[in-house]
């Protein structure tokens, strides 16, 4: 190359940079800071049950409480391992500071947002844009997705890290596979097709690790294929169809075929086990939901349903309600639209298709809860490509001033969303108002007023979403466990306690409310029911009709009976009880929970009694398998240690 080339060369690329520092790096700056406010918010809902276990064992100080806690994550059929250890760079025990876990799904929005700027830049060059629009197209689209105020529930709650690492994978796999894309026709289709692969093979494989939604990656890679690479206008050059068929063909197929797999024929008539919809409603609602989505997530709004949508009215039919058939007809329409006119249209084409694509395995046959906003976060990475490339090909200034007025909206609806979501107390009051038939969202109001010490407040907004939601246990329980503590239950209103749980189906998410209702029960500050009163409540939800028609249930009462037994010193009534739940469950992990509730009121036989049921137990079932990434703790060791300390706290009671 002569200097001339290079010195050619050399002032385009610092030419590009420039560019790029002008318009990306502010653009970042601005999304940092617009997310600023959020950062001071509390954990929230799931945060809890997925981030608790690091309290476990102490918390996670040495080697082996690192792969227990990595190793058995609840979340998903893997556990999702690598977002585990992501949160392991923000703390180590429980309860801890939400501060830095926030702090680290934002600058991950960031990065995120990075490689889509790179991968959106490759997709516009292969469409022969001049290098400057390449750059200023894929930073308008991009700038789209990392400041739009749909993503704040994302990025701000916190065990939605899973979907922003798999996102984040996703992308940058995407990323890889049009480098070595581009790469091909150039002498050097080796290099080519070892970039695509790894993109695709290791970008699949972290994206499934992080949340399971990472097994699209070549499903969404065949929509850039078919969308881009396969247009007239693109200087791709053809792919290799056995490679094709084995990286993007039949990786489709197999999500395909487990999603068909996974339909189960009783759900056509049956609700699924825990929803209260079947598989045609839920189709036919999704269809409902997905409009939604795609109108909150092209008109820019200061407020959305947030975490706590689940009193969607089901679909039953295409005419109940009528809108079901309005959306579904248009969820068609824009489905063939973007197939047929992916030649004519190819950035809408791939906004459409990808968009769908990234809803296949969260919005279709699994019965999963209908509505979640953090589902759209990888599927609408390209939905804002055509404001991008019409910005840069078209010389219309109304569509140059809606674009720039859209995108100047977009950070400060964001701002106050964030700043809503940076005050506990202010998002769950909201929300309760926005959502007032939903149970969920009058808990959490509730919760966060009485953390703030509001407990009058508490009681009332209580008092009147049980009067509202008839039909949540975990309303009347809380209201129980506050009115005993501030005021005092009166007959009447604990025997409208009792008639509510005898009536109203127990659900399984219910329990930890009760097991909190029944240790305020037990505390001698709660005034007008008492620990028998707890007895008779537990024994009244054993012919619960929640309970009745799933008896596996059970042993969560035997095990608050047993709970209200050891803490007025009845220790043969709780060992009795403690022997049920060992019967209906044969649990390991609740044998040794109970034996430690025993033991910690002193009743030391009976607790080794029952690590003796404990052990039998483990030695009739057969030894797991120890794996990187689902590893138990050695039951065995620690049943032969507790054995000890009883037996040393035994010898010494007796002198």
């Amino acid at each position: 190359m002569s200097f001339n080339h290079m010195t050619i060369k050399g002032n385009l690329i610092l030419s590009f940079t420039k560019l790029y520092a002008a318009l990306l790096i502010p653009i970042s700056a601005i999304c940092f800071l617009i997310y600023w406010p959020g950062l001071s918010g509390g954990f929230l809902f799931d945060d809890n049950a997925n981030l608790n276990q690091l309290g476990d064992f102490n918390g996670v100080r040495n080697f082996e409480t690192f792969v227990l806690f990595v190793g058995n994550g609840i979340a998903g059929p893997t556990g999702r391992p690598l977002s585990l250890l992501s949160f392991l760079l923000n703390g180590s025990t429980w309860p801890t500071d939400p501060y830095p876990f926030k702090l680290t799904n934002v600058l991950l929005h960031l990065l995120s947002g990075f490689f889509l700027y790179l991968l959106s830049r490759l997709i516009f060059l292969s469409f022969n844009l001049k290098p400057k629009q390449a750059v200023v197209a894929a930073i308008i689209a991009t700038s789209f997705w990392l400041l739009h105020p749909f993503f704040v529930s994302t990025v701000l709650y916190v065990v939605q890290r899973m979907a922003m690492l798999s996102a984040f994978f996703s992308i940058v796999g995407l990323w890889l596979y049009c480098k070595g894309r581009l790469r091909l026709g150039d002498n050097n289709n080796r290099s080519g097709y070892i970039t695509m692969s790894l993109g695709l093979g290791s970008g699949t494989l972290l994206a499934i690790l992080s949340k399971e939604n990472g097994v699209l990656l070549p499903l969404l890679a065949a929509c850039v294929e078919l969308c881009i690479f396969r247009h007239p206008s693109s200087i791709a050059r053809p792919i290799n169809r056995y490679w094709s068929w084995a990286f993007l063909v039949l990786p489709s197929f197999v999500v395909a075929a487990y999603l068909i797999h996974s339909i189960e024929p009783y759900t056509f008539t049956h609700s699924f086990g825990n929803r209260d919809f079947n598989l045609p409603e839920r189709l036919l609602t999704e269809n409902r939901i997905m409009t939604g989505y795609l109108y909150n997530l092209l008109i820019p709004k200061l407020s959305y349903p947030g975490l706590l949508y689940e009193n969607i009215e089901v679909s039953k039919s295409l005419w109940q309600p009528l809108s079901t058939l309005f959306c579904t007809l248009f969820i068609i329409g824009l489905f063939f639209s973007a197939l047929m006119l992916r030649k004519r249209f190819p950035f809408f084409a791939l906004a459409v298709l990808f968009f769908f694509a990234g809803h296949v395995l969260e919005s279709t046959t699994i019965g999963l809860e209908l509505y979640f906003e953090h589902r759209n976060y990888l599927p609408a990475i390209f939905l804002f490509m055509p404001a991008g490339y019409y910005f840069v090909t078209q010389q219309s200034r109304l569509i140059k001033g809606f674009i720039i007025a859209l995108l100047v909206i977009c950070p400060i609806f964001t701002y106050q969303l964030s700043s809503l979501w940076g005050n506990d107390l202010a998002l769950t009051q909201v929300w309760a108002k926005q959502n007032p038939t939903s149970s969920r969202a009058q808990l959490s109001a509730a919760l966060a007023l009485e953390n703030k010490g509001y407990q009058l407040a508490t009681l009332g907004l209580l008092s009147q979403a049980k009067a509202t939601i008839p039909d949540s246990l975990d309303l009347h329980w809380y209201w129980l466990k506050l009115k005993c503590r501030l005021q005092g239950v009166s007959a009447d209103e604990f025997a409208e306690i009792k008639q509510v749980s005898s009536t109203v189906p127990f659900q399984i998410h219910q329990y930890n409310m009760l097991q909190a209702t029944i240790d305020t029960m037990l505390n001698p500050d709660c005034k007008g029911v008492n620990s028998e009163n707890a007895l008779v409540l537990l024994d009244v939800l054993q012919t619960n009709p929640g309970i009745l028609q799933d008896s596996g249930r059970l042993f969560q009462l035997h095990h608050l009976k047993g709970l209200v037994y050891a803490s007025t010193n009845r220790p043969k009534e709780a060992l009795a009880e403690y022997k049920k739940v060992l019967a209906l469950r044969g649990n390991i992990e609740h044998g040794l929970i109970q034996m430690g509730v025993l033991a910690s009121h002193g009743f030391f036989p009976e607790a080794l009694e029952h690590l003796n049921d404990v052990d039998k137990i483990l030695a009739g079932q057969p030894q797991p398998s120890q794996t990187l990434f689902k590893t138990k703790l050695d039951y065995q060791a620690e049943i032969a240690r507790i054995r000890q300390n009883l037996l040393d706290d035994i010898k010494a009671s007796k002198k």
